[in-house]
């Protein structure tokens, strides 16, 4: 008969606090990774272009009245941020772009930590890398993006949880361009800027984007536009009142306009040659973005675009230009 072994398991005890230190030996590292996370974080500012744009009449405060139809486009500066005690920097990336004061993105990180420390939150601080990709001075409105990814960027970052609304309405005092950006991807915009109604996009596909790498100082297209058309006050052609349903595609492509095109192209001749260019391509709806110099079409799909980007790019390869076939945004990425 086989004999039978017993075997007798033994029992190990682990004092309680020496399993609280394994642990927390295991936990810490993962907690301070998601804190790290938290505390340093990336987002994409895009640019937009005008589909629409009618300068009604100069007002007293020297601003324009406007009606614009404006779209968010899949180009993209991009800002990271990182948390710091108290101090506010920025280091600049792919551009020339000053990181100093006059840098919009510094403003509005200025603008947020005043607003936070009047409305007795601790002072805060962040270092910031902004890496351009949007020409200056094109039309595209890059700074005025940047500078609302600030605001939002920073609210998120110091905790703050404030609406969008109360965002939009600081940063009016930074531009006429910012407020459209909290109610993208697309919107009507009258006022000088201001006044945002969100609409949906009469237009779907993608955009090719033609940059001449001209600097235009937008008040001087507006003032040389007054001069030259003898502003006074007019009714839009488009009716922009949601409550009777916003204007169609259509509509659009018929009452097609940009008022301040005609002042920047007769600045600079070379542009009719690129509107010609992505007209005859088959474009269904080509104007200058804001009062430019970017020029844009809209094309059907992405490999259409891509097609004609590649054409312009080699038609104009002896000029100092850059091309970039990018979607139309169907939503905003805040």
């Amino acid at each position: 008969m086989a004999s039978t072994a017993t075997v007798k398991m033994a029992t190990l005890k682990i004092p309680r606090e020496a399993l609280t230190e394994a642990l927390l030996f295991l936990i810490l590292p993962v907690l301070s990774f998601i804190f790290m996370m938290q505390q340093k974080f990336t987002l994409q500012a895009p640019a937009k272009i005008n589909l629409y744009l009618k300068v009604l009449n100069q007002r007293e405060d020297g601003f324009h009245n406007l009606t614009s139809l404006m779209q968010m486009v899949g180009l993209y500066d991009t800002l990271t941020f990182e948390a710091k005690p108290d101090a506010i920097t920025l280091q600049v990336e792919k551009s020339s772009l000053p990181a100093d004061h006059s840098n919009l993105v510094m403003k509005a990180a200025i603008l947020l930590q005043k607003a936070l420390v009047s409305a007795g939150y601790p002072r805060k601080g962040v270092f910031m890398t902004l890496q351009k990709e949007i020409p200056l001075a094109a039309g595209l409105a890059g700074g005025s993006s940047d500078a609302v990814s600030t605001l939002i960027g920073l609210n998120q970052l110091w905790g703050l949880h404030w609406p969008k609304k109360r965002l939009a309405e600081l940063s009016e005092s930074l531009g006429s361009d910012l407020p459209f950006f909290f109610d993208g991807p697309t919107a009507w915009v009258s006022g000088r800027g201001e006044m945002v109604e969100s609409a949906p996009s009469p237009f779907s596909g993608w955009v090719v984007l033609v940059n001449p790498e001209i600097s235009v100082s937008t008040a001087s297209v507006f003032r040389d536009y007054s001069a030259q058309s003898g502003l006074t006050k007019i009714d839009a052609p488009l009716n922009i009142k949601p409550d009777k349903g916003w204007p169609s595609t259509a509509e659009i492509l018929r009452h097609t306009a940009n008022d301040l095109e005609k002042v920047t192209l007769n600045r600079f001749p070379k542009l009719k040659a690129i509107k010609s260019q992505l007209q005859e391509r088959g474009a269904r709806l080509v104007l200058m973005s804001g009062s430019g110099p970017t020029l844009f079409g809209l094309f059907k799909d992405e490999q259409q675009a891509k097609h004609v980007a590649e054409e312009i790019r080699a038609l104009r390869q002896h000029h100092s230009i850059k091309v970039w076939s990018v979607p139309l945004l169907q939503k905003s990425p805040y």
